[in-house]
C-alpha cells in the first residue's frame, strides 16, 4: 500500500494506487527525512497528525505543516519535503482521476492558506481535516460496504478543493508552466545522470548553451537550492 518507485533518471515517482481504491492513501510515520526534489502526476495532500513537515515548492515558496494542518503540492510540481519526527496522512490524487468530472477546457492550481482570518473559511479547513480523520477511519476499520463511504469522501474533499481551493489557469500560463516544467526536468535529468563526473554550474550551461548566470538564477529559483547543493 504505501509503495513507491523512483526513477532516479528524471527523479518522477511513480504513484502507485492502493489496490482496492483508485488512489494512493496511507499513515506515514517518518523519524525524520529529506526527500529530493521530484515530481509525480498526482494531487498530493499530506495531513500532518503529529510533529511537522516542511514542502518547498518552486519560486522559493516554502511551507510548513504542523500538528492538525496539512498541505498540498499540484501535479507535475517539482517539490522537496523536509521533515522531523511526524506522524501524517498522505493521499495522492492521480490527475487522470478527477480530470474526467471537470470540464476538459479547464485547468486548475491548488493552494491553500492554512491560516486565515475568515470564519467561513475557517470552517472549510475543519471541515477538510475531519475529511481526512474520517477518510483513514474508514479506511483503517473497512467495514461491510467501505469503498462506498471511502468514494463518498474522497469526492466531496476534491469538491472543495475545486471550488475554494483552486484557480483556474489560462491555457498561455498553462504552456509557458509546461515549458518550465520540461526545461528544469531535462537539466535535472543531465545532472542525474553525469553528476559523479565533477560537473560544474559551467559544464551544464556549455550542455544547453545557457549562460552560466542564468542558469544559476533558473536552477535557484525552481529547486531552492543551488546547483552545487543539489549536485
Amino acid at each position: 500500500m504505501e509503495t513507491t518507485t523512483l526513477n532516479e533518471k528524471t527523479r518522477h515517482e511513480m504513484v502507485i494506487s492502493n489496490p482496492d481504491v483508485d488512489v494512493r492513501f496511507y499513515l506515514s510515520k517518518d523519524e525524520g527525512s529529506y526527500v529530493t526534489p521530484h515530481w509525480h502526476d498526482s494531487l498530493e495532500l499530506v495531513y500532518v497528525i503529529k510533529g511537522c513537515v516542511t514542502l518547498n515548492l518552486p519560486h522559493g515558496i516554502s511551507q510548513t505543516a504542523h500538528s492538525n494542518e496539512f498541505f498540498l503540492a499540484n501535479p507535475r510540481e517539482i517539490h522537496s519535503v523536509l521533515s522531523g519526527k511526524n506522524e501524517a496522512l498522505v493521499l495522492q490524487i492521480p490527475q487522470k482521476f478527477y480530470e474526467k468530472f471537470l470540464s476538459p477546457q479547464s485547468l486548475y492550481h491548488f493552494a491553500v492558506d492554512m491560516h486565515p482570518e475568515n470564519t467561513i473559511e475557517q470552517t472549510k479547513l475543519e471541515k477538510i481535516k475531519k475529511t481526512f480523520l474520517d477518510l483513514f477511519i474508514t479506511y483503517d476499520i473497512r467495514p461491510e460496504g467501505y469503498q462506498l463511504r471511502f468514494y463518498s469522501l474522497l469526492y466531496d474533499l476534491l469538491f472543495t478543493l475545486v471550488h475554494s481551493y483552486s484557480k483556474k489557469i489560462q491555457p498561455s500560463e498553462y504552456t509557458h508552466q509546461t515549458k518550465m516544467f520540461h526545461r528544469m526536468k531535462d537539466i535535472m535529468d543531465y545532472i542525474d545522470k553525469n553528476h559523479r563526473n565533477a560537473i560544474s554550474t559551467s559544464t551544464i550551461a556549455n550542455h544547453f548553451s545557457y549562460h552560466p548566470d542564468y542558469l544559476a538564477r533558473f536552477f535557484k529559483k525552481y529547486m531552492n537550492c543551488t546547483i552545487t547543493d543539489y549536485i
